[in-house]
């Protein structure tokens, strides 16, 4: 045999080394019970063998999958649940959707309403100063049309004034410009 063949790598060691709980949590730097809750909700996901004293051992695997699980846990803040779903689907394209709460959605629905209700009052400010700035144009143009019409009615009433003294005068002239007729009697009179 070869000399190379009796050579043991690290890597071979790495690989056959196992751990306990209390390795993992040490590596992780976890407490030894967080470590065992994660293995109780994920046991699945985590290959181990039993010894026949009942310690868990777990190999290099299963340390990468509690790594994985702390870094998804912590780092990512997904729940036990998300993680198992995470694992199940092999982590391809999975983004977990975190679970939403009632409290959540009525608080997103009261903010939402909150929005709306800011912004019908908002339109109601701006139709009432539009509404103050149509009352105030329109009282405007009611004055206007009023002074209109009362200076038409004065100019109106002071032409027709004119007309009559005028027309009075026209009459005024004629009766007195025209001969008064005599009669035959004062005629011969000469009067």
């Amino acid at each position: 045999m070869d000399s190379e063949d009796n050579k043991v790598t690290k890597k071979d060691i790495e690989e056959e080394r196992e751990y306990i709980i209390k390795d993992i949590s040490e590596i992780l730097e976890e407490e030894p019970h967080t470590i065992r809750n994660w293995l109780k909700e994920l046991e699945g996901y985590i290959p181990f063998t039993k010894k026949k004293n009942g310690y868990r051992i777990f190999k290099k695997e299963g340390l990468e999958r509690f790594q994985l699980i702390k870094h998804l846990n912590r780092d990512q803040e997904y729940t036990l649940k998300e993680i198992a779903l995470y694992l199940d689907t092999g982590g391809e394209a999975f983004k977990p959707v975190p679970e939403i709460s009632a409290d959540s959605i009525l608080a997103d629905e009261m903010r939402r309403m909150r929005e709306r209700l800011d912004e019908l009052e908002e339109r109601d400010k701006k139709r009432d100063e539009i509404l103050i700035s149509l009352a105030d144009q329109l009282t405007k143009q009611n004055n206007y049309i009023e002074h209109t019409l009362q200076e038409r009615n004065e100019n109106l009433t002071a032409a027709m004034r004119e007309i009559l003294e005028g027309k009075k005068l026209t009459s005024a002239s004629k009766y007195e410009e025209q001969p008064t007729k005599k009669g035959w009697f004062q005629r011969l009179l000469g009067k």
